[in-house]
């Protein structure tokens, strides 16, 4: 599939007043000191308190979730990550969905005409049956969820540039993972499972300008912004509305499917016939890669925020995905190989190492299974 030969578009989106990029800015800022300096001084007050209650005692989550519960700096930190959030889409003036939703008399004429000669790039089916996991649940917040709504995928576009507020580069976490596919391949074909914005596999095909670029998502209004976003990059990618429990792929079609953090938004019960669906799509040979949270072992008060930040992010699916043994799953699925490699914390630039006065918010693990 070739490149597309043009110079950059300009970017489709919003006009943005001063007093929206500095709110806006103001949030991310916000959640910088939140998730660094707040979240430190709670595990320091938490780790206080519990050494003064239990002594020597080994801490367990229960008596890590009823300190922490307690801890007015962990309250205050909860309370800001839940409302700044809300406040990042719904505040009635400044807040993104309300901003772009009060220019949908222009944008969304906009965003038809820009998607009219889609043509096979850009597959839509209107009849499709939303899953009932996906449906109910307005995932981190956002207003109406990503699938209702012409704007959404604009909405969540704008909303993921504050997601992880330290990173210049939202789609950077898209090269750390590659770093661990199996070298020496030559991934012509390749698919974003769950492509959502499109920003992952737009990424990979500007940088392996020889490989087809795919993506298949459950929401429209996504595909319709990831398609408009392929034609500003200058490169060509086919997206499609499927569910990713029955996709219309052939089977053996694909050299490397890829997701980032979708575990997490799929419930439990759903992950095994999904990867089962994966494997079919993917050549003998085939690579299925991605990056989830995970748990830091030996660390019960990390697996309480880490818990909690599932319920406050509105990602009901968490708790049990952090969890879970993916790469068992991946052998039941009938991949020959399936292994999970930990990120190390002294050699990814957005990980800090692991202190007993402030563990860090989060953990992942790489997860790699071959066909």
């Amino acid at each position: 599939m070739p490149t597309i030969q043009n110079n950059k578009l300009p970017e489709f989106g919003a006009k943005q007043s001063r007093d929206y990029i500095s709110y806006q800015e103001f949030i991310r800022c916000s959640y910088v000191n939140v998730y660094s300096k707040m979240a430190e001084r709670a595990y320091q007050s938490h780790f206080a308190t519990r050494n003064a209650r239990h002594g020597n005692k080994p801490e367990s989550r229960e008596i890590a979730a009823r300190l922490l519960d307690s801890n007015p700096i962990f309250q205050l930190k909860s309370w800001c990550i839940r409302n700044l959030r809300r406040l990042k889409y719904s505040q009635p003036d400044l807040g993104i969905y309300t901003m772009i939703n009060g220019q949908s008399d222009e944008l969304v004429p906009k965003l038809e005409s820009l998607i009219a000669d889609a043509g096979d790039d850009l597959l839509l089916n209107p009849d499709l049956e939303i899953p009932d996991y996906y449906r109910w649940v307005d995932f981190h917040q956002q207003p109406n969820g990503v699938w209702r709504g012409d704007l959404a995928g604009l909405i969540y576009d704008y909303g993921r540039r504050t997601t992880n507020p330290a990173a210049k580069d939202p789609n950077q976490v898209y090269r750390m993972m590659w770093k661990h596919l199996p070298k020496n391949r030559d991934y012509k074909r390749v698919l974003d499972w769950g492509t959502g914005h499109g920003g992952g596999i737009i990424t990979w095909v500007r940088e392996n300008l020889g490989s087809e670029g795919y993506g298949v998502d459950v929401a429209a209004p996504c595909l319709k912004l990831a398609h408009v976003r392929a034609r500003e990059a200058g490169v060509r990618v086919k997206f499609s509305q499927q569910d990713i429990a029955n996709m219309s792929y052939e089977t053996d079609h694909f050299d490397m499917v890829f997701h980032m953090f979708m575990f997490h938004e799929l419930p439990q019960q759903v992950t095994p016939q999904l990867l089962e669906e994966v494997r079919r799509v993917l050549k003998p040979g085939g690579v299925f890669i991605g990056m989830e949270l995970s748990l830091i072992p030996e660390q019960p008060s990390q697996h309480v925020v880490q818990f909690s930040e599932g319920w406050l992010n509105n990602e009901p699916y968490m708790p049990a995905c952090v969890e879970a043994n993916y790469a068992d799953m991946g052998l039941k699925a009938g991949f020959s190989r399936s292994v999970s490699i930990p990120a190390g914390r002294n050699q990814e630039k957005n990980l800090a190492p692991v202190s007993k006065e402030a563990p860090p918010m989060s953990l992942w693990n790489y997860y790699i299974m071959e066909k």
